[in-house]
């Protein structure tokens, strides 16, 4: 196990302890620090020939993504350039949210999320967040049972049905819980290792969600299920 130094503004810890190293730590959203990555670092995680030799500093790396987000067209582009951040390097998509909030909490939720979750199965790029889906009903303990999730602090749930002003939107609708969680991270100070996104995956109703593979019907006992599936989730 070897030590690295995380965001300060992040959490109150200022260093981690993780056996990831080379693309294995790249690749975790809440470790990777790109070209953050001090020359110690390198040799300490064999990160040498994984990034470009230059050792940024987090305000260098801020300043890139601030300019390339704002080279974008459209929201929507500057939403999905974000979500793909924050999969890539949690450490510089907060660091970007805190010091430009006003301009990104329009992009990051209202009014641009709801496109977001319209667009979300197009935007998809690696999991994030649970999903509880009606039928995986029966795996709902051995789910909930991950260890992964006993960090747990904070949680979202969404059924999907009411995103917005655009109704029912099936899947799309995990768009909120990630948003939502993002700010709480970024203007509450949580930890976002220890936030949980829920998607309670009830299918769709939405005529136009339905003419996608992506989405199925909503089925019966749906009631019995919701409240079965929250008492799940918080006991108490």
């Amino acid at each position: 196990m070897q030590q690295l130094s995380e965001h300060p503004t992040i959490a109150e810890l200022t260093t981690v302890t993780t056996s990831l190293s080379g693309y294995q730590l790249l690749a975790d959203p809440l470790l990777n620090k790109g070209t953050a990555f001090t020359e110690a670092e390198r040799s300490m995680f064999d990160l040498h020939g994984l990034l470009p030799p230059n050792i940024g500093v987090l305000d260098e790396q801020i300043s890139r993504r601030l300019h390339a987000l704002r080279s974008f067209k459209t929201d929507l582009e500057r939403y999905s350039f974000l979500r793909g951040l924050h999969d890539a390097n949690e450490t510089l998509f907060f660091a970007l949210m805190v010091k430009n909030i006003e301009e990104l909490l329009p992009i990051v939720y209202t009014p641009t999320i709801g496109a977001g979750c319209q667009q979300f199965s197009r935007l998809f790029r690696k999991p994030r967040g649970l999903f509880l889906s009606l039928p995986h009903k029966t795996k709902l303990k051995t789910i909930l049972d991950n260890p992964h999730f006993d960090r747990v602090e904070a949680i979202v749930v969404t059924d999907g049905e009411r995103i917005l002003g655009l109704g029912d939107q099936g899947a799309g609708g995990m768009g909120i819980p990630l948003g939502k969680l993002a700010l709480y991270s970024a203007c509450g100070g949580i930890h976002p290792a220890t936030t949980l996104p829920i998607m309670l995956d009830v299918g769709t109703d939405n005529p136009e969600c339905l003419q996608s593979v992506q989405h199925y019907r909503t089925g019966l006992a749906l009631a019995e299920w919701l409240c079965r599936t929250a008492d799940r989730i918080d006991p108490a």
